[in-house]
């Protein structure tokens, strides 16, 4: 599953191999199965078929593999290392820099993903439009390189002469109503209004400048340039466009994971079974990330075996620097993987702008705008219509991943119900239903067999769940317009919570006194 990452039996259909005989029957959870012979045999036969079709995919995949890429399937993990190996093998023609602890801190900063962000509340008569390959696109650009000079002082630094990654100070145009510079707030990815300080990389900085940012670079990383992934992408791309079943599988699935394997974090994690009464000695002389209690006299610990420098700022204590410098073992440069999640923001920036989009997500708009036939086409980075020509009737937006759209479909002269809604199965909603949360009602859907892995006991659990569904209230609505969130109301709501929260302390303080 960490290498090809769908469902058993559509890749048995992929590969062209016999598959499933037989639906996965919810009366395999209950262990009581051990107890009933017919389903027991039941069980016994569905899981050797489930074995016999992964065999026989995973040596087909083996053979495909081996003739084209001569790679071993078995000495990977998951995708996209696969990717990696692929790239490094074929494709690579010069050393990539592995970034020292402290780089490594300062660009992680300005790794972002993917545009996410809702506009409009309604809208009829719209179109879906998906980008072609918009981040093996991104690859094809001029990507960071060698490190040639750390600034601590860039306000003598043009921003159109700088190539790398910069902390900056930002000022959003005002009353812009869509933003397009990405913010990381309690956790979250927002697209804010207002100013605030961030790690961006040049090439994004340089096209918001162009749509009425304004910013000071504070200090940064330059970086030199080199083209380094364009071989690579050719012939995915190529041969994604030509062939048919597992090739094309093979292909889409190399072009879309190998840039991700650069921002992999340099931490690297232990697994070793220690006795209890050793655990204090691992505590107090390991960074230790999680305790799993086995028993009264075992448990197992997950430790870094090697130190980044985020752990080391979390310890807040005087470290010798070599440390702090290290040169990880995780093989990564995350300058690579903030450089191409950049370069797919700024493709979607002039499609935000100049049409009429009610809602994106990564690399796909819904807009009530036709776009022009010169941005329609099969080539790398340009759109592609999802719909095939069919125009949405009705569409909700409620907030990030919480939309949902109908159709008339012209082939089958039918209505088309589709939904998106995060921790619920896509298309489980009707318009209905969807109509009623956008009108402030909670619809609970009832959720069968998810499965869930606890580290606490090493165990996993099937249960049936009932998940509840509401509007995002994240954005203010006027009218059909969603009101960008304003850095300054944000911090200053943050400001409000932390002076109540110290206060509730306080009363808590002298209540305990009191009755002392």
């Amino acid at each position: 599953m960490r290498v090809f990452p769908v469902s058993l039996q559509d890749l048995c259909e992929l590969f062209g191999v016999k598959g499933k005989l037989s639906k996965y029957n919810i009366e395999f959870n209950d262990l009581s199965l051990f107890f009933n012979k017919e389903l027991l045999n039941q069980f016994k036969e569905y899981s050797i078929q489930d074995y016999l079709a992964l065999y026989e995919t995973l040596k087909t995949a083996q053979q495909i593999y081996l003739r084209d890429y001569n790679v071993d399937i078995t000495s990977i993990l998951s995708t996209s290392s696969l990717s990696l190996k692929i790239f490094r093998q074929i494709f690579l023609d010069t050393d990539i820099p592995v970034l020292k602890g402290t780089e490594d801190s300062f660009i992680r900063r300005g790794y972002f993903g993917g545009h996410t962000d809702y506009y409009k509340s309604y809208i009829t008569k719209g179109k879906y439009y998906d980008i072609n390959s918009l981040y093996p696109k991104a690859m094809c650009q001029p990507m960071p390189h060698k490190i040639i000079k750390k600034y601590n002082d860039m306000s003598h630094i043009k921003l159109n002469d700088f190539f790398g990654f910069a902390l900056a100070e930002i000022t959003t145009p005002k009353n812009i109503l869509k933003p397009l510079l990405p913010y990381k707030h309690e956790g979250k990815t927002i697209y804010p209004t207002g100013s605030f300080i961030g790690v961006y990389f040049s090439e994004e900085l340089k096209k918001i400048q162009s749509k009425g940012y304004q910013m000071k670079l504070i200090k940064g990383y330059e970086f030199s340039k080199i083209s380094l992934f364009d071989k690579y992408v050719e012939h995915f791309y190529n041969k994604k466009k030509t062939a048919k079943g597992a090739s094309r599988f093979i292909a889409k699935m190399h072009l879309n994971q190998l840039y991700g394997v650069f921002g992999r974090k340099q931490e690297t994690l232990e697994t070793i079974n220690i006795y209890n009464k050793d655990l204090i000695k691992y505590l107090t002389t390991r960074i230790v990330k999680a305790v799993i209690h086995i028993n009264e006299d075992i448990s197992t610990i997950l430790m870094l075996s090697n130190i980044n420098s985020d752990i080391l700022n979390e310890l807040n204590s005087s470290l010798d620097t070599n440390l702090y410098n290290h040169r990880s073992e995780v093989k990564s440069n995350v300058a690579l993987a903030a450089a191409v999640s950049a370069y797919g923001r700024i493709h979607m920036i002039d499609y935000i702008l100049n049409n009429e989009v009610a809602y994106i997500d990564t690399d796909s708009v819904f807009t009530t705008h036709l776009l022009d036939e010169s941005l329609i086409g099969k080539d790398l980075g340009l759109m592609k219509d999802e719909l095939e020509g069919n125009i949405i009737e009705e569409a909700y937006f409620l907030g990030i991943k919480q939309y949902g759209y109908h159709y008339n479909d012209s082939v089958s002269q039918s209505n088309i119900m589709k939904s998106v809604f995060a921790g619920v199965p896509r298309d489980c909603l009707n318009f209905k239903e969807v109509t009623s949360i956008f009108e402030g009602e909670i619809i609970t859907k009832n959720v069968p067999s998810r499965f869930y892995k606890c580290l606490k006991d090493l165990n996993i659990s099937i249960k049936d769940i009932k998940i509840d569904i509401s509007k995002n209230n994240d954005k203010i609505l006027l009218n059909n317009d969603y009101i960008p969130m304003n850095i300054y109301n944000l911090n200053h709501e943050l400001d409000n919570r932390s002076f109540f929260l110290k206060l509730k302390n306080r009363f808590i303080l002298l209540i305990k006194r009191y009755f002392k």
